[in-house]
C-alpha cells in the first residue's frame, strides 16, 4: 500500500476519504508562504464535506459529544459578542475574520470520524511535512549564507520566514508540535517496522536542532519544559525509570553539545534579563544578526513596556474590556500617551494573548477563555492519561505568553488544526 493511501474501517461515510486527503492537503498548505487563500479553501472544504459526511439528524448529537471542541466554537461566539459592542465594529470584524479558523475547525473536526490508525497516518504526515519544511528552510538560508558570506543566515527568522513566510516564534510552535508527536509516537508504540523508526529518530534529532538555530526563547523553554514533564510522567505515573532517564539524558547532551557548536542562539537567552526601558526610545530591537546594543530595545524590554501598557488599559476597562473592536485603537491612544513611539511605528500589539484577552474582553472574556481552551480540556485529559493532548494544550498555552498568535495567520492555522486534532487523538467524546 502506498503511504498514507486512506483506510479506514471505521468511517462508513463515502466523502471519508476526500475528508483525509483535504486534512493532508490543508497541512502542506500551513508551509506554503503568503498562501492564506489556499489554507482557507482548505478549511471551507474540511468543514463542507464534514457536514456531508454526517446525516443532519446526527449533527446536535456529534456537537453536543465533542465537548472541548464546542467550547472553541462557544468562545469564538463570546468574541462575536464582543465586536458587537464595540464602537469601531470594522476593525472587530477584521480582527474576528483572522480568527475564524479557530471556528471553523473545531466545529468540522466535531462532525469527522476516523479509527485511531488513520488519526495516526494524519499526525505522521504532519511530522514529516514538518521536517521537509524545515529542512527546505534551513537549506535556502545555508544558500543564502554561503553566498552572502554572512552565518547570520543560519539563524533565527532566516531559517523560517524567508522561505516559509513564519517568523521564528511561530514556527518554533510547529517544530516542537512535530517533536511532541514523535514522542507520543514512541512513547505509545505506535510505529512498527525498522525503518519507520529509524526515520522518525532522524527526523527529531533534526527538529530539536532546527528548535534551538531557530533561537525563539519561548519555543527552546516551553519545550523543555513539557519533554521534562513527560519524562517525569512516565518515571513516576507508568514506572518507566530507563525511558524517562535517557530521555532526560538526551535533553540534556543535546543542550550542551548544540551551545558548544552553536554559540549565537544561546546570545539571544541574555536578553531576558535586559528588562529596563524608555517610553521614547526611537532605536530599533536587537537583532541575532548583530552584537548586542544597551541602548536598543531587546524581546525583554519591548516586552515589560507593552505589559505596562496593556496593564493599564485593563484597569480601566477591567469587566468586559475595550471591546474587541476597539482594542487597537485603545492601544494606539496609549502609546501616544507614553510616547511610546516604537511601538506606535511598528504596530505592536500586546505580545501576550492572555493579556490581549483581558484588555479586549475584560476578566469576563479572559476566564470564559481560559476554562474552554485549557482548564477543562486538560481536567478532562488527566482524568484520562492523555499525555499527547496535556501536551498540546499546555505548549501552546506557554508560547500564548509572549505572543499574539490569534492575531497572526502563521500562529492561528497551526493552533486552529493541532488543538482539535489532539483530541481525536485523544479518541474519547470529551
Amino acid at each position: 500500500m502506498m503511504p498514507f493511501a486512506y483506510s479506514d474501517t471505521k468511517a462508513s461515510s463515502r466523502v471519508s476519504p476526500i475528508l483525509y486527503f483535504l486534512i493532508l492537503g490543508y497541512i502542506i498548505s500551513l508551509f506554503i508562504k503568503n498562501a492564506p487563500l489556499i489554507s482557507n479553501g482548505f478549511i471551507l472544504l474540511i468543514l463542507v464535506f464534514a457536514f456531508i459526511s454526517n446525516s443532519p439528524k446526527n449533527y446536535l448529537q456529534k456537537l453536543l459529544e465533542q465537548k472541548i471542541n464546542l467550547g472553541m466554537v462557544a468562545f469564538f461566539v463570546v468574541q462575536l459578542i464582543s465586536v458587537f459592542i464595540s464602537a469601531d465594529k470594522a476593525s472587530g470584524f477584521n480582527i474576528l475574520s483572522l480568527r475564524l479558523p479557530l471556528f471553523i475547525l473545531p466545529l468540522a473536526f466535531c462532525l469527522i470520524d476516523f479509527e485511531e490508525k488513520t488519526w495516526n497516518n494524519i499526525l505522521l504526515f504532519y511530522i514529516l511535512a514538518t521536517a521537509v519544511a524545515s529542512l527546505a528552510g534551513f537549506g535556502y538560508g545555508a544558500f543564502l549564507a554561503i553566498t552572502e558570506n554572512n552565518s547570520a543566515f543560519y539563524y533565527n527568522d532566516n531559517i523560517s520566514q524567508l522561505l516559509l513566510g513564519k517568523q521564528a516564534a511561530y514556527f518554533g510552535l510547529y517544530i516542537n508540535v512535530a517533536i511532541l508527536s514523535i514522542v507520543y509516537l514512541f512513547g505509545n508504540m505506535k510505529i512498527k517496522g525498522k525503518s519507520a523508526k529509524g526515520l522518525l529518530i532522524g527526523a527529531i534529532i533534526w527538529l530539536v536542532f532546527i528548535n534551538y538555530m531557530l533561537a525563539s526563547k519561548m519555543s527552546t523553554i516551553s519545550l523543555i519544559v513539557i519533554l521534562l514533564g513527560l519524562a517525569f510522567i512516565r518515571i513516576i505515573r507508568r514506572k518507566k525509570v530507563l525511558e524517562g532517564l535517557i530521555l532526560v539524558f538526551a535533553l540534556a547532551i543535546s543542550t550542551v553539545v548544540l551551545a558548544k557548536l552553536f554559540p549565537k542562539p544561546i546570545e539571544r537567552f541574555k536578553t531576558l534579563t535586559q528588562t529596563g526601558f524608555r517610553f521614547d526610545n526611537t532605536n530599533s530591537e536587537n537583532s541575532l544578526d548583530d552584537k548586542f546594543d544597551a541602548n536598543k530595545w531587546s524581546s525583554g524590554s519591548t516586552r515589560i513596556a507593552l505589559w505596562t501598557c496593556g496593564k493599564e488599559v485593563f484597569l480601566k476597562y477591567p469587566v468586559i474590556g475595550t471591546g474587541l473592536g476597539d482594542v487597537r485603537n485603545v492601544l494606539k491612544e496609549k502609546y501616544t500617551d507614553k510616547n511610546f513611539l516604537y511601538a506606535l511605528n511598528t504596530n505592536k500589539n500586546l505580545h501576550c494573548q492572555y493579556l490581549d484577552i483581558a484588555v479586549s474582553m475584560g476578566v469576563i472574556g479572559l476566564i470564559i477563555f481560559l476554562f474552554t481552551f485549557f482548564f477543562y480540556p486538560i481536567k478532562t485529559f488527566i482524568m484520562h492519561q492523555q499525555d499527547f493532548a496535556i501536551s498540546i494544550f499546555i505548549i501552546i498555552g506557554l508560547c500564548l505568553l509572549t505572543e499574539n498568535m490569534f492575531d497572526r495567520y502563521q500562529g492561528e492555522e497551526l493552533i486552529a488544526f493541532i488543538l482539535p486534532f489532539s483530541i481525536k487523538i485523544f479518541n474519547r467524546k470529551a
